[in-house]
């Protein structure tokens, strides 16, 4: 028999349920997020767009027309963005007037210096304009691939050697990427940082779902998201007082952020789930012990709590020796063999199989509909900085009425909204951004897309927290990974709703508005989590199809009729 959730949960509802032990242990997991997100973003900054035109020829020469004869007094040269236009009288007839249009033959000028950006270090405007975005859809190809290779490492070795061995490559090639010497390099190691960000990125919230009791685990989406939000924001002065230096100094400040590892490598503790789900009974007793001593609990009954919950697997205590478990008495007897899982394990079972497909569906439409609706609103037009900053500030919004509403109306019913709110905002701004340019429909597009950004953070942040709620312990972190490289397939069509738009308007809305509204229909197959507990094995989450009890035991926090 293994050990469920309900019996951990016992544990942590006698440690507190959320005491300082575990408010200090989220939040140590969570500053690493500065790190993800500050590279995960970096192209905002150090691939922003540098006005550009056409150079002159060196050295005061002239310019020549193969087959043409041009003197200083009869032509005039305009040097666009990516042409050189020569109006010249012909000599054959100088009453006629000729125009002629020639590349950038003498390379580019900026308005700002060389250096400023990998798309001026690197000319990637005009025809190589669409090169200056491939290294970011490289970032989310790698995104795909880390969330479908790195979650078995954490499911089977564990959350925090697999964040920090994560953490340490983002380090490597953040650092790196600050000294490419080619577009080449560059695009080939924001390739690998999207995968090692994954590792990082998955580890974190899973282990985040697993440090709270089952009634206090919406203060871990509140948390995710304040810091979240104020990661985002941050970024904010680095880019802009930095925007004088060259894109290597950024790209190098943006990884100085990464020096906290050395007090996650100090201070994290394992996820406790994780150990008791794998059988390591004698780490997982040393963090209890330790968790009791934080929350100023007494330690003999935590224990006593702990070897009840162990003594539901087997009559033995936390230590083993060579494969055998140490018993009271001095005899022994084999540990039972922990099951591993693999992806495959999830489609075997019908319902599980189904809430995975449907989890799917969900989270591409959520990468779909951010990214569509940044791609086509018009309104977010003017400085970069100031851009960013509002949409950093729509975290906050979109994790506070999650807050409010994830226990009061449950899990899905928080998905349905956030959905049905992000669909709303992008159908109605796209209308009025086609039907009217006016300067009261630019104020109203603003405001419909800011409720659509809300609407998508919030339906990211849903997937986030509801999503490892569907998996038992061993297969979380796996189906966490397959969801997120949803959102990455999602994410990597999102961009192209811009094309789309230019040839049929109304496109965008109908493909985003339907694929919510198909969303909020699915989450109804979907088994409501509220209330209870994170399920450890298979048939835990059969469990989930179940009601829960209505009745709530103040003293021990728990679902009392759950835990007779």
């Amino acid at each position: 028999m293994t050990v469920k959730g309900a019996d951990v949960d016992m544990v942590l509802n006698v440690l507190g349920g959320k005491g300082l032990y575990q408010h200090v242990q989220l939040l140590l997991m969570q500053l690493c997020s500065f790190s993800s997100d500050f590279q995960l973003l970096a192209m905002i900054f150090i691939g922003r767009i540098i006005p550009h035109k056409c150079s002159a020829p060196p050295n005061g020469t002239d310019i020549t027309i193969p087959g043409v004869e041009l003197s200083s007094s009869n032509y005039t040269v305009e040097y666009g963005q990516c042409n050189i236009n020569i109006k010249y009288n012909s000599t054959a007839n100088t009453s006629i007037n000729t125009e002629h249009s020639l590349p950038c033959i003498y390379g580019m000028t900026y308005t700002d210096r060389k250096d400023a950006s990998i798309v001026s270090q690197f000319d990637l405007v005009c025809e190589r304009g669409a090169l200056g975005d491939l290294p970011q859809t490289l970032l989310i190809l790698g995104q795909a691939i880390g969330a479908l290779v790195l979650p078995f490492f954490s499911d089977r070795y564990g959350r925090k050697p697999t964040n920090i061995i994560s953490y340490v490559c983002v380090i490597g090639i953040g650092v790196g990427t600050a000294f490419s010497n080619s577009y080449i390099t560059f695009a080939i190691l924001r390739l690998l940082m999207g995968i090692v960000q994954q590792g990082m990125v998955l580890s974190l919230t899973t282990f985040s779902m697993e440090v709270y009791s089952t009634q206090y685990r919406r203060y871990v989406a509140v948390i995710t998201t304040v810091v979240a939000g104020v990661s985002f924001v941050s970024m904010t002065p680095f880019g802009y007082f930095l925007r004088m230096e060259s894109w290597r100094t950024q790209q190098l400040a943006f990884c100085s952020v990464s020096l906290y590892i050395v007090i996650e490598v100090i201070f994290l503790d394992e996820s406790l789930r994780w150990l008791v789900a794998n059988g390591k009974y004698d780490k997982a007793l040393k963090n209890v012990k330790k968790a009791a001593k934080w929350n100023k609990v007494d330690v003999n009954v935590v224990v006593d709590k702990f070897n009840e919950m162990i003594e539901k697997q087997t009559p033995a205590t936390s230590e083993a020796k060579d494969g055998h478990l140490l018993l009271n008495e001095g005899e022994t007897k084999p540990v039972e063999k922990i099951e591993k899982y693999s992806l495959l394990d999830i489609l075997k079972r019908r319902k599980l199989a189904l809430n995975t497909v449907i989890l799917w569906y969900l989270w591409c439409t959520a990468s779909l509909s951010y990214f569509g609706l940044y791609f086509t609103s018009s309104s977010l037009v003017g400085d970069i900085y100031l851009n960013y900053f509002l949409n950093a500030l729509m975290e906050f919004p979109s994790g506070i009425i999650f807050f409010l509403l994830v226990d009061r109306v449950g899990r899905k019913k928080t998905l349905a909204i956030f959905f049905a709110v992000c669909g709303i905002g992008m159908i109605i701004a796209t209308i009025i951004k086609v039907t009217s340019d006016s300067y009261a429909a630019s104020i109203c597009v603003t405001i419909f897309s800011m409720v659509g950004k809300i609407g998508a953070g919030g339906a990211f942040g849903a997937c986030f927290f509801y999503t490892p709620e569907i998996f038992p312990t061993n297969l979380r972190n796996v189906g966490l990974g397959s969801t997120s490289v949803a959102a990455r397939v999602g994410g990597m069509l999102g961009p192209f709703s811009r094309l789309l738009a230019q040839h049929i308007s109304w496109g965008p809305a109908a493909i985003f508005g339907g694929c919510c509204l198909l969303a909020t229909i699915l989450i109804i197959f979907l088994p409501e989590t509220t209330g209870k507990e994170l399920p450890q094995t298979m048939a835990d989450v059969k469990l989930l199809y179940k009601k829960i009890p209505e009745r709530l035991d103040s003293r021990n926090q728990g679902w009392t009729d759950k835990y007779k």
